[in-house]
């Protein structure tokens, strides 16, 4: 089996950016928050104009959109490290049903440590690109030849309300693995993991690497936030699961994989747009694709929230799963190995 290739152009009336003016309603992270405390105030190019961040009286982050005579504050959110904001065009607060989960438990001095996780590996970087065209690597993201070195063992989606989760099992592609190990560094031969999109713009990856001598268990937050409609600032960040006391070579091991994933992405989505502009064409999709699928789930974050239809939300699963046929091949072919050594020929 194999994973459905698909353009990462939107396609007919699901498109998303119907109206190009409009930007996705959700949480967007702004990156680590502590680069906003040293006392000034940052504007950041954000959602078509400018955004202002700042620490208040009390030490809390407040972020301003500066858009003409009619300044927005938004809404924000302030853990694990990391600050994000709301961003609703109409105005709204975030719901209660769509929050970012907590990564650390808050163990060490400060709500951003952790004795039992690494610090923020961080890694950014400007893509010439839309939101829409970034979500669609959660779509073919096992299929792309930037990511998996093979066929996957297990791919699965599953959209359903605001949140959409990929499931994923496999050998990974060598750009993933890091291109400075140190001397003794292990390659990482599988992967497991689950990823959950909160809203539009921020995903978060658990996952559990198999190492050639040990397993290594990794969160990968992947997030951005648009700069415009054809430009956006893409995020990645990596904790990994440390010792007590921490291995030095599990943080070089993080700092080094958030940027090959960083790395990764990036080129899988410039790839995906560079062979859409070749070719002319977009791929045929039916309705009941994943990337119609994705279309329909990605839409309701570009509508106000009273015209949020059932079809964006309703539950939608696509499943691919290898691992029973790769069982039986591997088995029919050690076998047909065998008799062919002892009788010199090949069963069909």
């Amino acid at each position: 089996m194999h994973m459905v290739r698909v353009d990462p152009q939107p396609l007919g009336d699901q498109s998303p950016h119907a109206d190009p003016a409009r930007y996705a309603r959700g949480w967007h992270c702004l990156g680590l928050s502590h680069r906003f405390r040293d006392g000034g105030v940052h504007r950041l190019a954000a959602f078509g104009v400018t955004l202002q961040v700042q620490a208040d009286g009390q030490d809390q982050l407040t972020a301003r959109l500066e858009a003409g005579h009619s300044p927005q504050d938004l809404s924000c959110l302030e853990q694990d490290g990391l600050f994000y904001v709301w961003h609703d065009p109409q105005g709204n607060p975030p719901p209660q049903d769509l929050t970012i989960p907590r990564l650390r438990s808050g163990t060490g001095a400060e709500d951003d440590e952790d004795l039992e996780w690494s610090a923020w590996a961080w890694k950014e970087t400007t893509l010439a690109a839309s939101t829409g065209q970034v979500m669609e690597h959660v779509v073919h993201l096992a299929d792309s030849p930037h990511v998996t070195e093979s066929e996957q063992l297990y791919f699965k989606n599953v959209f359903e309300g605001q949140l959409a989760t990929q499931y994923f099992e496999g050998p990974l592609h060598h750009s993933y693995q890091l291109q400075d190990p140190g001397q003794n560094a292990a390659a990482i031969q599988l992967a497991d993991s689950v990823a959950g999109y909160y809203g539009p713009a921020v995903m978060i990856a658990q996952l559990d690497y198999v190492m050639e001598d040990r397993n290594l268990d990794a969160i990968v937050l992947t997030a951005h936030y648009p700069i415009d409609e054809q430009h956006l600032v893409l995020m990645t960040g990596v904790m990994v699961r440390t010792e007590q006391p921490p291995a030095p070579e599990l943080k070089t091991a993080a700092a080094g994989h958030a940027t090959q994933i960083l790395r990764s992405i990036t080129g899988a989505v410039r790839a995906q747009l560079d062979d859409a502009a070749a070719t002319g064409c977009r791929a045929a999709c039916g309705a009941s694709s994943p990337v119609a699928a994705l279309h329909r789930w990605y839409s309701q974050f570009f509508v106000d929230e009273q015209d949020v239809s059932p079809q964006m939300t309703e539950r939608f699963e696509y499943e691919v799963d290898t691992t029973m046929p790769m069982d039986l091949w591997t088995r029919s072919s050690a076998r047909n190995l065998i008799l062919r050594r002892v009788n010199g020929k090949q069963l069909a």
